[in-house]
């Protein structure tokens, strides 16, 4: 069952630092909870796992994602990724799109658009919204940490 996420958020910082940032495997990691790079397999595909818990239950996800895209031009990025969780009893997989906008007044904004679909018995999770809980969630702590990391001000 396919969840698709959309969200945005500003960054008071100029575009090419934040498409640094978020084109970096290591600074990404350390604003995603939970998350651990483990290796680079090369230049655009990372082993790394997260833990998280979903409604009652508490998975550590391992897995691999992948720059598909990395648009320095356009700014624009597209990440896949795919994991298993370490019951065996769940499989993720995740299209990630984000696209950076350079704001007139200055800064840049940032729009991500997600396709999460999770198999296995952690799927019913997708219903009644423990997975967009979640993710809300999982995605605000991202914005603050990128938002804390690069200087600036609240999520916006």
């Amino acid at each position: 069952m396919p969840i698709e996420i959309e969200k945005t958020f500003k960054v008071p910082r100029p575009i090419a630092e934040v498409w640094d940032f978020l084109t970096d495997p290591e600074c990404i990691v350390q604003c995603l909870p939970g998350a651990r790079l483990i290796t680079a397999i090369d230049d655009r595909t990372f082993r790394g796992e997260v833990s998280m818990k979903l409604g009652p239950i508490g998975t550590l996800f391992q897995g691999v994602i992948h720059f598909d895209e990395l648009d320095a031009d356009r700014y624009h990025v597209v990440i896949s990724g795919e994991g298993k969780d370490d019951r065996g009893t769940g499989h993720v997989k995740l299209i990630m799109i984000s696209k950076l906008t350079e704001l007139d007044e200055g800064g840049t904004h940032v729009s991500v658009s997600q396709t999460v679909s999770l198999m296995g018995k952690l799927s019913s999770f997708g219903r009644g919204g423990v997975i967009q809980s979640v993710a809300d969630f999982m995605f605000g702590r991202f914005v603050d940490c990128v938002q804390g990391k690069l200087g600036a001000d609240a999520s916006s």
